[in-house]
């Protein structure tokens, strides 16, 4: 930062989603300290049972942390609605409050650039309604094409944002039951769409058993919603986020040797090239 420059403040909301890891979220958590929101929303999962009480209580005390100058707001459900209705649902709660926003879960460990780069492209894109989703991570990390300024488009990619910003225009289109689903697989927006048939089999193979309730999931109804809607979300060309929940304990993340499973987040520069 050069001496003309104003210091980073964030102004933007974040809402914070957790469940039964203390661990994880803690880290997340600490980052979101160091940013320093005006506006936090925590929002967590009830138990499953009484045995897992214990811990969903060590998260939600993770409230009492907060020690700077912030509109907490929180959302603890008595009841466990699961991954796909409880995740969705805060979303619901955010975006109903919060005309924009962050989104991190309890296992997605942002790098303190990643604030300032959403709040900056949220900014930058409020009123274009070609784009989706300013995506935190980016695990391309083999790229070796040429790179044009710190960010791309993409009309593809599916699941897994690990550290996301959006807008309530956005999460009005969302529908966690995808019942628009019947009706588009057999359009030809969809044929029209896939790269390939690899990427057509893939995401026809996703989008069924999501939709039939064999996938557990609450982020592909949002890759459906941007297909729609002709739409693009935004991927940083340095991965922002590290996803640390490869430890067991995850839905989708189970175990360490996930190829997923890499460390490569690390700041990007500002001014960002656009």
């Amino acid at each position: 930062m050069n001496a003309a420059e104003t210091p980073f403040r964030l102004d933007t909301a974040v809402l914070l989603i957790g469940f039964n890891r203390v661990g994880p979220l803690r880290q997340v958590f600490d980052a979101v300290r160091e940013a320093r929101p005006p506006r936090l929303y925590f929002a967590c999962d009830g138990p499953r049972n009484e045995a897992e009480r214990i811990r969903c209580n060590e998260v939600r005390a993770l409230a009492q942390l907060v020690d700077w100058p912030c509109n907490l707001r929180t959302r603890f459900n008595e009841q466990n609605l699961g991954l796909r209705k409880g995740v969705s649902s805060a979303i619901n709660w955010f975006f109903e409050n919060e005309e924009e926003g962050i989104v991190l879960e309890d296992d997605t460990l942002p790098v303190p650039s990643f604030f300032r780069f959403a709040q900056e492209l949220l900014e930058r894109y409020r009123h274009d309604e070609r784009i989706w989703v300013i995506m935190g991570n980016n695990l391309m990390d083999d790229w070796t094409g040429a790179k044009e300024g710190d960010y791309y488009y993409s009309a593809h990619g599916y699941g897994a944002p690990w550290g996301w910003a959006s807008w309530r225009r956005v999460w009005l289109h969302y529908d966690v039951d995808m019942k628009q689903w019947p009706y588009m697989k057999e359009s030809p927006l969809l044929k029209d769409f896939f790269l390939d048939r690899h990427e057509e089999e893939l995401a026809q193979e996703i989008f069924n058993r999501v939709h039939e309730g064999r996938m557990n999931s609450w982020s592909y109804q949002m890759d459906l919603t941007r297909i729609a809607n002709h739409a693009l979300n935004i991927v940083p060309h340095v991965n922002q986020i590290d996803n640390i929940g490869f430890d067991g304990d995850g839905t989708h993340t189970t175990g360490p040797d996930d190829p997923r499973n890499k460390r490569t987040a690390k700041a990007i520069g500002f001014p960002l090239k656009h």
